[in-house]
């Protein structure tokens, strides 16, 4: 038993191929691979910033920002000291 490859076009529920020869015996197994065309998939009409606004609400962002701003610039300091 061996694999056989053959390029066949389906059309009216019928495989035609392009090589006759090819063509599978009656009886054999045959598996069918194809390619779909991809799906069009249209564009979301949400805003993608719109849809963030407001998601970190409550969670004091722009303190914990500042805070840590604040323990990077003592990082720094702490090594300038160091190397003096």
């Amino acid at each position: 038993m061996e694999l056989q490859v053959a390029h066949a076009l389906y059309r009216n529920e019928r495989l035609i191929f392009a090589d006759p020869q090819l063509r599978p015996q009656d009886g054999a197994k045959v598996l069918v691979t194809y390619l779909v065309p991809p799906r069009i998939q249209a564009a979301p009409e949400i805003d993608p910033i719109q849809a963030l606004r407001g998601r970190g609400k409550g969670e004091k962002l722009v303190e914990k920002l500042l805070q840590s701003r604040q323990e990077d610039r003592e990082r720094d300091e702490e090594k300038l000291n160091l190397r003096a």
